[in-house]
């Protein structure tokens, strides 16, 4: 996905490679074991595992597209948000 070209040149615009960008990821990342994925999001299972993984984790907050996730609003105190408006909180 990194290499296609419309992220390369996306990529490329913060002076980093595909390879690069990746390593910052892993670094940058806290691998995480959820033992238990309850059924959260009524529309999409597949994203109770991003639920579980958050509360895993103790995420701040999860920042998704997903409409069915943004649908609950939060869970277990974690907020589910778009990305404008986990944007917003770095601009307030």
């Amino acid at each position: 996905m990194l290499r296609r070209s419309f992220a390369s040149k996306r990529i490329a615009i913060i002076g980093k490679t595909p390879r690069q960008l990746l390593a910052d990821y892993v670094e940058a990342v806290e691998v995480v074991e959820q033992t238990e994925v309850p059924r959260v999001v009524p529309g999409d299972p597949d994203d109770d595992q991003v639920i579980a993984a958050a509360v895993a984790a103790i995420a701040d907050q999860i920042v998704s597209g997903e409409a069915d996730l943004l649908a609950i609003g939060s869970h277990r105190g974690i907020p589910i948000l778009t990305a404008a408006q986990a944007l917003q909180q770095f601009d307030g």
